[in-house]
């Protein structure tokens, strides 16, 4: 009887030990898993996906290529960060304006340009005062990605560089100057400013100026439906309260005719902005050729904004090569 109380005891602790070790080794298998699957959802979700998105030249940008590519790309550092304050060389005495925007609804991060080389002689200069306005992730969110204007910027630059259109984008973290200086996010067009006049004193081949946004209604007001086609619309936003802005507005008019001309009602024309509560700058007074692009809105995706941004690009090869 003692012997079989013994061997039922042994019995009932081999049990309790393999169901400990089973249970150490299910969990130690599930938190590895989570951690790579974390880990090259990171990946993904900045620069390769941003390249990926740049190489394709299909209008289904993810369904139509092999997933299994996305993991063969050399990783890098994605972080562009600021540091030393520049709180020293910006006058307290330049206006700030309050906008429409909501800074909480910026939940994209900053990322490099992954096709980073050198432009001899730009013509076009690209930049985002809001780096982050996101687009809609419905096509690209098993990547843990979503899509903003900062790479709407690349994709365009890359697209007028084909067309030897030397294009440079601003890269300049400007949330990260936002935070170096204890600035709230209305303060963006004077952090953008800043870098503007930096780079027309260090490029004196530049002769356009692009502020690229993103429109912040439905999508039935930003999007282009042509056949089995959809594209992001274009609006023109030029600020009036300076005494030149006649030039903005000449040149704005210029390229909304040539989209038009090209598809028809993508460009939404011009939104003059002035008075009370509103910018009416947008930077737009440092050059003749200063322009402020609204790109689509939220619900638009990276797709349709690609669309878009080939005629973009085609449009501004025509203006330039009319221009020179």
């Amino acid at each position: 009887m003692k012997k079989f109380r013994a061997r039922k005891k042994k019995k009932h602790l081999l049990l309790k030990t393999i169901i400990i070790i089973a249970i150490i080794y299910l969990s130690f298998s599930y938190c590895l898993k989570f951690l790579f699957t974390k880990k090259i959802a990171d990946k993904v979700s900045n620069k390769v996906i941003i390249n990926y998105l740049l190489k394709s030249s299909s209008n289904n940008l993810i369904e139509t290529s092999k997933t299994k590519d996305l993991f063969n790309i050399n990783f890098t550092s994605s972080a562009l960060l600021l540091k030393t304050s520049m709180n020293n060389l910006v006058s307290d005495e330049m206006p700030v304006f309050e906008d429409s925007y909501n800074e909480n609804t910026i939940v994209t991060k900053y990322f490099e340009d992954p096709n980073n080389y050198v432009v001899k002689k730009p013509i076009v200069y690209l930049y985002n005062s809001h780096q982050l306005e996101e687009y809609s992730n419905s096509n690209v969110n098993m990547y843990n990605t979503t899509p903003n204007v900062l790479m709407a910027s690349y994709i365009l630059k890359e697209k007028l560089n084909d067309l030897n259109v030397p294009t440079i984008v601003e890269q300049t973290d400007i949330s990260e100057l936002l935070r170096t200086n204890s600035w709230k996010y209305n303060y963006s067009y004077k952090a953008s400013r800043m870098l503007v006049e930096d780079t027309l004193e260090k490029n004196s081949s530049l002769k356009y100026i692009i502020d690229l946004h993103r429109d912040s209604i439905p999508k039935n007001s930003t999007t282009l439906k042509v056949d089995n086609k959809s594209f992001a619309k274009l609006l023109f936003v030029v600020g009036i309260e300076h005494e030149n802005y006649e030039a903005n507005l000449t040149i704005a008019q210029k390229l909304s005719d040539i989209i038009n001309s090209k598809q028809n009602n993508l460009s939404k024309g011009i939104l003059k902005k002035g008075g009370k509560g509103n910018n009416g700058i947008y930077n737009q007074d440092l050059s003749s050729n200063a322009m402020l692009i609204e790109l689509g809105g939220p619900e638009n995706t990276i797709d349709e904004v690609t669309n878009t941004i080939t005629v973009l690009a085609d449009s501004l090869y025509e203006l330039i090569k009319g221009d020179v």
